[in-house]
């Protein structure tokens, strides 16, 4: 199936949703459901109307289930870009040099990528639904997330993500270096504890999670790079 090209500045999926439903020339969510939830193809009414709404995301499956009711492209309605995949190309990712990136203690991933990385769509898009551009790709330098992550292995970072948004594995700026650590945040009184994966550093705390300030979350690691 082929798709024109989408709109890149319609940020919710509830937007997209809406766009994508006038588009297909239905006025509302009701008449949107009349003429296509149903006849083999049923989804909630009341789900949907959610989901116009805003007030419920959209999974998936979901996405892909009315992408092809809308006929439209479902990784757009899910995240708002399109998919590459549809024109063949590749995707590039830039690898960093993570010593050099941050060595006047102001991260910079512009000036410092050393080399990039070239995979398929698909293989792409079963690691994250990101823009490729916001992906960066670093070895790891020491042993403080043994045996989780080694010294040597690659890491691949979200840089959209500048806050901790849950538990899970983030890149940091600690002086000239960077840093990955392990996050946990309690749900109870908002408080972090930055963590090793080594038991031999001990754990650093702070009082909320949202005064922690991330580079990005680490989505993906790997040994090697082919």
């Amino acid at each position: 199936m082929m798709h024109t090209a989408l709109p890149d500045n319609i940020f919710t999926q509830a937007e997209r949703l809406i766009f994508a439903r006038k588009k297909l020339g239905c006025c509302n969510a009701w008449e949107f459901y009349q003429k296509y939830g149903q006849n083999g193809r049923a989804f909630s009414y009341a789900k949907y109307q959610k989901q116009e709404n805003g007030e419920r995301s959209l999974s998936e499956k979901e996405a892909v289930a009315y992408g092809k009711i809308l006929r439209i492209d479902w990784q757009w309605l899910l995240c708002g870009h399109q998919n590459e995949s549809e024109s063949g190309e590749n995707v590039v990712l830039e690898v960093i040099d993570a010593i050099a990136c941050c060595g006047d203690g102001h991260c910079n991933f512009k000036t410092h990528v050393i080399g990039q990385h070239l995979m398929s769509v698909q293989a792409f898009r079963e690691i994250t639904t990101a823009r490729p551009e916001l992906i960066k790709i670093l070895k790891v330098v020491g042993d403080s997330m043994e045996p989780t992550i080694n010294n040597g292995d690659f890491v691949w970072v979200d840089i959209s993500c500048q806050s901790p948004v849950g538990d899970g594995i983030y890149l940091f700026s600690i002086g000239e270096k960077l840093v990955v650590k392990r996050v946990q945040i309690n749900p109870l009184d908002n408080s972090v504890r930055i963590l090793s994966d080594n038991p031999k550093y001990l754990p650093i705390t702070a009082e909320d999670y949202r005064l922690v300030q991330v580079l990005g979350r680490v989505i993906s690691f790997t040994k090697m790079l082919g």
